[in-house]
């Protein structure tokens, strides 16, 4: 792969995942979490059907129980995320939500039976060590703790989605995330539906400043990122692309500042630092 087309795809992902928390949270104005999400998916998933069916020639349904817990997982990891995101700033709910390699470690343990070495381990104390710097430094500032909690209990179930969507591998991935978006699109109406009522759909204000932002969390967030992700990952492989998606947090942070004015203090910075460290060493 030639160096200028990764450095292009790696430029696309980042931007397109730090904008993507911007796109959520001011579109969160308008939208109830859960109504904003399922809307999301659903244009999500239909883009990407479209691009497989184009880039693959072919298009297909994948009904397996692996699939269902993508979808299941991966929606209630959006909703969690969106809902966080109602509480605390953009910067905050990156660094809170790329604590997910700390725990697909031991989930992949658990699940799928690997053995991680002894640098994994490490990484992984070390990340947790950032976390709870980042975390103490941030409440104190004035980050919603229910906020807080319920963007790392995201990552938890992001983790769980990793894992499941190793566990498809033999698929085609663009087949296999255009499945989970259409199918976790469903899921989330049903979980609006029942949590809001009709409301988490009649509610949402369709105003310029909505179609924006859904627009931008559904082609530029969704259809886009995962497109990309899926280009590296073909080409150099996962454990050669992972390493780098950790400069999205640190954008991200940047990006908070420079959108919402929002500086982060010098424990958060060496807290975010120790982190990014250690999971750096935990998925190497």
């Amino acid at each position: 792969m030639r160096k200028s087309l990764f450095i292009g795809y790696l430029l696309i992902y980042v931007f397109s995942a730090s904008f993507n928390y911007f796109f959520v949270k001011f579109g969160l104005r308008y939208a109830t979490p859960l109504g904003y999400m399922a809307i999301r998916y659903a244009i999500a998933g239909a883009l990407l059907a479209m691009a497989a069916a184009l880039i693959n020639g072919r298009y297909y349904v994948i009904l397996n129980r692996d699939l269902a817990l993508l979808s299941l997982f991966s929606s209630l990891s959006t909703a969690l995320w969106a809902y966080g995101l109602v509480y605390i700033d953009p910067g905050s709910s990156a660094i809170f939500g790329y604590t997910m390699p700390l725990f697909a470690i031991p989930l992949s343990i658990i699940l799928i039976h690997e053995r991680p070495r002894t640098l994994n381990v490490i990484g992984a104390v070390v990340g947790f060590i950032g976390v709870i710097i980042y975390g103490a430094s941030s409440i104190m500032r004035g980050v919603s703790l229910i906020g807080a909690l319920l963007t790392v209990v995201n990552a938890v179930f992001w983790a769980l989605y990793s894992i499941y969507f190793r566990r498809l591998g033999n698929n085609d991935g663009l087949i296999v995330v255009s499945n989970m978006f259409i199918v976790g699109s469903v899921l989330l109406a049903i979980m609006g539906l029942l949590l809001d009522g009709p409301r988490a759909f009649t509610n949402i204000e369709w105003v310029p400043g909505f179609i924006g932002n859904l627009l931008g969390t559904s082609v530029v967030g969704g259809a886009v990122l995962f497109l990309v992700w899926y280009l590296l990952v073909n080409s150099i492989g996962v454990a050669n692309s992972t390493p780098y998606i950790f400069t999205v947090p640190a954008l991200t942070l940047v990006l908070n500042y420079l959108i919402m004015g929002i500086q982060p203090t010098m424990p958060e910075i060496i807290g975010s630092a120790v982190m990014f460290v250690g999971i750096y060493l935990a998925s190497t």
